[in-house]
């Protein structure tokens, strides 16, 4: 047996359904099936079911009886939820290792080092999946304004350390960025 072709596929799927998801494509609450999903991939139920295990560790479906799973609801709040818990995790972190670890100026380089020297294993885990998903999504949005996305990233980690207003408002500015491009799929 393939193991590797399947975790590849499994890791496509994962892929494919959390975009869906986090662009809006797929609606909050929507209802699915292992078999619809399965069917509609064109794949076996075994990856599906790998990746809506995976989809519910990141927050992004709820498991429901008989292999069925919800998206789960996803408004301005709960994105400003996630992404508050990020600067509150991130802001602990930087006053942390401010002047031990060289931070890159790339900023999901930056976000992946925050959570990579993080000691405590469960908060290491939890930053890792809210920027491996939801900064990760945020940045790689068609609506993100790179330019101005950079600058306010600049100014946030410069007054971090003393201005954490700074750093609120960049993670405030990724929530509207991600419900501006679910607005923008809901009009296409």
């Amino acid at each position: 047996m393939d193991y590797q072709g399947i975790k590849k596929m499994q890791g496509s799927i994962v892929e494919l359904l959390k975009d869906e998801i986090l662009s809006g494509r797929i609606a909050s609450g929507t209802e699915m099936t292992q078999n619809e999903l399965a069917t509609s991939l064109g794949v076996s139920r075994m990856p599906v079911r790998e990746a809506l295990i995976i989809l519910e560790y990141q927050g992004l479906v709820e498991r429901l009886p008989n292999n069925h799973v919800r998206v789960a609801e996803f408004t301005q709040d709960s994105f400003c939820s996630v992404f508050r818990l990020c600067a509150e995790l991130e802001l602990e972190r930087l006053k942390a290792v401010s002047d031990t670890v060289n931070l890159p100026e790339d900023e999901m380089e930056f976000h992946r080092e925050l959570y990579r020297s993080t000691p405590c294993s469960f908060t290491k885990k939890t930053l890792e999946t809210i920027v491996e998903i939801y900064v990760g999504f945020a940045l790689n949005c068609r609506s993100h304004d790179v330019a101005g996305g950079q600058a306010l990233f600049q100014k946030a980690i410069q007054d971090a350390g003393q201005h954490e207003e700074a750093w609120y408002q960049y993670f405030d500015r990724m929530a509207e960025t991600v419900m501006k491009e679910r607005m923008d799929q809901c009009l296409d």
